[in-house]
C-alpha cells in the first residue's frame, strides 16, 4: 500500500535512508535545540524603543508653509526638541542669534523684549501659523513686545533673513498619534521663579484631535524687571482627512508685571496687566508639500488691560507716570492663501484682510520658490494697506560645490503714503559667502541698507525719539556646525562701521557645545546629553532721547547649559551671567546677576 501512494513512497524513503546510516526511525522528525550558552543574543535596537508605529499616526492638521532659507551652513530652525533644549525661555532669546541684530530688555522674565535689526526695532515681523501678530499695545506700538508670544505653545521656530528684516514663522505644537500624549514641566531657579508647564494631546481613530496645555510661572525679582507672574492656557479641537482638515485653537494669557525702578535719569516702567488671546477656525484642502492647495483662517486677536491696581502707591518716589485708564483693544485677521507644489518649485499666494476699530485693510502678497541640490531662489512681493508700504524680496543660494556657497537678499520697500505722511523708500542688501573647513562652515557677509527712521522704545521711557538716519552698514563673520563627532560651535562676531542709535560697533556671541545619544554605549537611544558653554560681548550702545543719547557699558557675560535625558526624561539646568557682572541692555536697567534656572521636562506616552 505505501507503494501506491506517492506520499508512503517518500515515507518508505526516508525510512529506508534512516536505516541504512544507523538512525533510529522517527528521528528525522525530532527537533533538538541548541544549549542555552550557544543562542545568540537578539542584537539590541538602533532607534528610539518609543517610536510611534506607523498605524498610530494620524494626518496633521494644517501648519504655516516653511519658508526656504538662504544661510551657509545650519539653518536657523528650530524643531520642538531643539526649542525646549536650546536653553531659550522667549523668542528673543533665539532671534538675538542671528547676525546683525541687537536685542533690547530691562531685565529678567516679564521685562518688555525687543530685537533690532541694522539698528531698526521695526524689522523684526512675526507669523503664527500663517497669521501675522501686531502689537494691540498703545505703551509699545508700532513694536511688538515679543515678551507676549508664548514660546512654549511651539512646535518649530523658523527664521526667515532677508534684506533688511526678519520674518519669524512661528509653528504651533500638534498632536498626530492615537497613543495618549501628556508632559510635565517643572523648574524652578534664583529671584523666586517657577515654571510649571503640563500638555495633552490625543488623536482618534477617525482623525479627530484634542489638545490642551498650559503655562504658569512667578518670579519676585523686583530690581531686575522680573517680578510679575502669568497665566496660560492652549486648547485645540479638529479633525483631519489626508487630504483635508478643520481645526479650531485658542491661546490666552493672563499675566502681571510690576513697577521696575530706574537706575538712571530716565522714567521707571510702570506696572502692567493685561490679558492677550489669540484664537482661529482654520480649514484646507490638499497637501501644502504636493500640488494644489487652499486654506483659508479666521482669527481674532484681543488685549484687555486693567494696569491700574498693579499702579505703585508713590509714583513720584520711583518716578513712573500712574496708570489711570485701562484700555482694550482687538484685531480681526483672514487669511485667504493658495498654492501649488511640484519637485522644486513652489508657489503661492495670499490675501490677508485686518479689521481694527471698523477700518479693513488688504495685504496682498505672491510668493516663488525654487529649491535645487545646487541652490535656492525665492521671490516675494506684497502690497500691505495695513502698513501703507509695498515690499519686494529676492533671495538666493548657491552651492556650487559641497564646501562653497555664496548668498544674498535684496528687499525694496516703498511707502504708499503721500505728502507730508509719506515715509523713506528703502532699499536693502544683505551678502554672504562661506567655505565648509571638513565640518564647520566659515562665512563673512555684509549687511546696508538707505535712509530709514528708527521706532523709538518708548515703552521703557516717553523720553525716547524717532530718529531718522542715512545709510547704515555693517560686516560680520560666523564659524557654525559641527568641529568633530558630537562637538559644536556657533561663533557670530559684528562689526558695525560706526557705534550709533541702537547699535553697538562690536557684538560677539560664541557658543561651544556637546550634543550626543552616546549610541556606541546606549543604541537604543534612550540617552541624550547636551552641554554648552556661551559668551557674549556688547561695545557700548546709545539710544535716543530729546535731549540727546544714552548709553550703556560694554560688557563680558558668560552663561552655560546642561540638559541629560534618560528614556523621555531630560533634567536641565542653565546659568546665566555666572560671572555675575553687572550690566544693561536699555540705559538705566540693570539685568539680573546670576541666574540658577534648573528643573525637569517628561513625556508620556500612555
Amino acid at each position: 500500500m505505501l507503494l501506491d501512494d506517492p506520499l508512503g513512497r517518500v515515507r518508505l524513503g526516508l525510512l529506508a535512508g534512516a536505516f541504512f546510516i544507523g538512525v533510529p526511525p522517527m528521528a528525522y522528525t525530532q527537533v533538538v535545540p541548541p544549549p542555552a550558552s550557544e543562542v545568540p543574543i537578539p542584537p539590541k535596537p538602533k532607534t528610539d524603543s518609543t517610536a510611534p508605529k506607523p498605524d498610530t499616526i494620524k494626518p496633521r492638521f494644517a501648519r504655516s508653509i516653511d519658508p526656504p532659507t538662504s544661510d551657509i551652513g545650519p539653518q536657523y530652525f528650530w524643531n520642538r526638541e531643539q526649542l525646549f533644549g536650546s536653553g531659550a525661555l522667549t523668542v528673543a532669546d533665539l532671534i538675538e542669534r542671528v547676525p546683525g541684530t541687537t536685542s533690547f530688555r530691562s531685565g529678567w522674565l516679564t521685562s518688555p523684549k525687543f530685537v533690532a535689526v541694522n539698528g531698526d526695532l521695526d524689522r523684526v515681523r512675526v507669523f503664527y501659523d500663517g497669521l501675522e501678530l501686531n502689537s494691540l499695545d498703545a505703551r509699545s506700538a508700532p513694536l511688538l513686545d515679543l515678551n507676549t508670544i508664548q514660546l512654549w505653545t511651539l512646535e518649530s521656530v523658523a527664521i526667515e533673513r532677508l534684506g533688511g528684516e526678519l520674518r519669524i514663522h512661528l509653528r504651533s505644537w500638534q498632536a498626530e498619534r492615537r497613543a495618549p500624549y501628556t508632559r510635565t514641566d517643572i523648574s524652578t531657579g534664583d529671584e523666586d521663579t517657577n515654571i510649571y508647564r503640563g500638555f495633552y494631546g490625543k488623536r482618534f481613530a477617525n482623525g479627530a484631535g484634542l489638545q490642551l496645555a498650559g503655562q504658569q510661572y512667578n518670579t519676585r525679582s523686583v530690581r531686575f524687571g522680573g517680578a510679575g507672574d502669568a497665566l496660560s492656557f492652549l486648547v485645540r479641537v479638529g479633525t483631519a482627512g489626508r487630504k483635508w482638515s478643520v481645526d479650531g485653537f485658542v491661546n490666552r494669557t493672563q499675566s502681571t508685571r510690576a513697577v521696575q525702578p530706574t537706575f538712571g535719569p530716565g522714567l521707571s516702567v510702570p506696572g502692567y496687566s493685561p490679558t492677550y488671546s489669540v484664537g482661529y477656525l482654520r480649514g484646507a484642502v490638499g497637501n501644502i508639500g504636493d500640488g494644489l492647495w487652499l486654506e483659508a483662517i479666521a482669527s481674532s486677536m484681543r488685549l484687555e488691560e486693567n494696569s491700574k491696581h498693579v499702579a505703585p502707591s508713590s509714583s513720584a518716589s520711583l518716578k513712573v507716570i500712574a496708570d489711570t485708564t485701562d484700555t482694550t483693544s482687538a484685531m480681526h485677521q483672514y487669511v485667504l492663501s493658495a498654492g501649488f507644489a511640484r519637485g522644486p518649485l513652489r508657489l503661492s499666494a495670499a490675501d490677508r484682510v485686518r479689521a481694527v476699530t471698523g477700518v479693513t485693510t488688504h495685504a496682498l502678497n505672491g510668493h516663488f520658490d525654487f529649491t535645487a541640490r545646487y541652490g535656492i531662489v525665492s521671490l516675494f512681493a506684497e502690497h500691505d494697506d495695513f502698513a501703507k508700504t509695498n515690499r519686494a524680496d529676492a533671495v538666493a543660494r548657491l552651492t556650487p560645490v559641497p564646501f562653497v556657497a555664496v548668498a544674498g537678499a535684496v528687499s525694496r520697500t516703498t511707502s504708499t503714503l503721500d505728502g507730508a505722511a509719506k515715509g523713506p523708500d528703502v532699499t536693502s542688501v544683505r551678502v554672504e559667502a562661506g567655505v565648509r573647513l571638513f565640518g564647520p562652515w566659515l562665512s563673512a557677509g555684509f549687511i546696508t541698507r538707505d535712509t530709514a527712521t528708527l521706532a523709538p522704545l518708548r515703552v521703557f521711557d516717553s523720553a525716547y525719539v524717532a530718529t531718522p538716519v542715512g545709510r547704515r552698514s555693517g560686516s560680520y563673520i560666523a564659524l557654525r556646525g559641527t568641529i568633530i563627532g558630537d562637538l559644536g560651535i556657533d561663533v557670530v562676531g559684528m562689526r558695525w562701521v560706526v557705534a550709533d542709535e541702537y547699535r553697538p560697533q562690536y557684538q560677539v556671541r560664541s557658543e561651544l557645545n556637546l550634543v550626543t545619544r552616546w549610541l556606541s554605549r546606549f543604541p537604543s537611544g534612550n540617552f541624550g546629553l547636551r552641554a554648552a558653554v556661551v559668551h557674549e560681548y556688547r561695545a557700548e550702545t546709545s539710544v535716543p532721547v530729546a535731549s540727546g543719547v544714552r548709553t550703556t557699558d560694554s560688557f563680558n557675560i558668560f552663561s552655560g547649559l546642561l540638559e541629560i535625558r534618560i528614556m523621555r526624561g531630560v533634567v536641565s539646568y542653565q546659568v546665566r551671567n555666572m560671572a555675575g557682572q553687572l550690566y544693561q541692555l536699555v540705559p538705566g536697567f540693570y539685568m539680573p546677576r546670576v541666574i540658577n534656572l534648573y528643573g525637569i521636562r517628561w513625556e508620556f506616552w500612555n
